[in-house]
């Protein structure tokens, strides 16, 4: 996990645009966050689409700034190339290396190295290939097999998230799945930062962006 090699097998042989593959610095910061609607485990919904979590710490003296350790520094280099600029929740994200090589555990800091949320302990050159920045399409996986694409609407739409434009409802391996597309790239992002690990009917739905541009 988090090789050269295996992060270039997920994108043809070569690394993607903007990753040069030489940072070694672990910890990001992330500053201009909507203090009023963030919270860590939306923050890990958002960052752990490019590597695994450790731990993350909101700043106390800096509302709208937070700490978030990754992996290792080939996941927070995709974090910083893909998510620096991203919209969410009315504000525009800053996204930068820290200064710090790693958050100290602590009271006011969560640790998310043990949770079965992190998505690159398993098929991590596939996870790698999804890596992109926020788009207007979601996916959503492991889906309740009876679902509707009514009821996907409803889970997701929610006032402050915008709306839905159209639903796609497919069956892969046995396993039903959708893709749904917002207005805006920000709603998108919205959307997977507060519904992603949720219940529907008893499964956990999985959300990451999707690069198709249209249903």
């Amino acid at each position: 996990m988090g090789d050269a090699a295996t992060i270039a097998a997920a994108f043809g042989g070569r690394l993607p645009p903007g990753i040069s593959g030489t940072n070694d610095r672990c910890t990001v910061l992330v500053s201009n966050l909507n203090p009023d609607k963030i919270d860590e485990d939306k923050l890990f919904n958002l960052f752990s689409l490019y590597g695994n979590i450790v731990r993350i710490k909101l700043l106390r003296s800096k509302p709208d700034h937070a700490l978030i350790q990754m992996g290792d520094g080939f996941q927070a280099e995709f974090a910083v190339n893909f998510l620096k600029g991203a919209l969410l929740f009315g504000k525009r994200l800053e996204v930068n290396y820290s200064k710090y090589p790693n958050i100290t555990p602590g009271q006011d800091t969560h640790d998310y190295s043990n949770s079965n949320l992190n998505r690159f302990n398993r098929n991590a050159q596939k996870n790698y290939r999804y890596c992109c920045s926020p788009t207007k399409m979601i996916h959503l996986s492991t889906l309740p097999q009876e679902i509707t694409e009514e009821e996907i609407v409803a889970h997701l739409e929610l006032e402050e998230h915008g709306t839905v434009v159209g639903t796609k409802l497919f069956e892969a391996n046995g396993k039903k799945q959708a893709l749904v597309l917002f207005e805006t790239e920000e709603q998108a992002t919205e959307a997977l930062v507060c519904k992603h690990a949720t219940s529907i009917d008893g499964s956990i739905v999985r959300i990451s962006f999707s690069q198709l541009q249209s249903l």
